[in-house]
């Protein structure tokens, strides 16, 4: 059993031969491509709960009040604000 190879080695590397014969163009990026991209805030329950209650209070999304937060630093520093649309 000490001289068996993990299973697992096999997938580290693709041998030469298969490397070169895939005809395939591979996986494109499209990150970025979109009207929108998706992002992930990590908040605290905590945190979530008085940033949804603010919102609310606001009546208007989390995803405005981010931008708007967003775009009044950007603004303090000289900089122009994000589009926002």
């Amino acid at each position: 059993m000490a001289n068996a190879t993990s299973s697992l080695s096999k997938f580290a590397v693709k041998p030469v031969d298969e490397a070169s014969a895939s005809t395939s163009p591979g996986i494109v990026p499209t990150r970025g491509k979109n009207k929108r991209v998706g992002i992930a805030v990590r908040l605290s329950p905590a945190d979530w709960h008085r940033a949804t209650a603010f919102a609310m209070h606001e009546r208007t999304s989390l995803q405005r009040l981010l931008v708007a937060g967003v775009s009044e630093l950007l603004r303090q520093r000289g900089l122009p604000p994000l589009a926002g649309d």
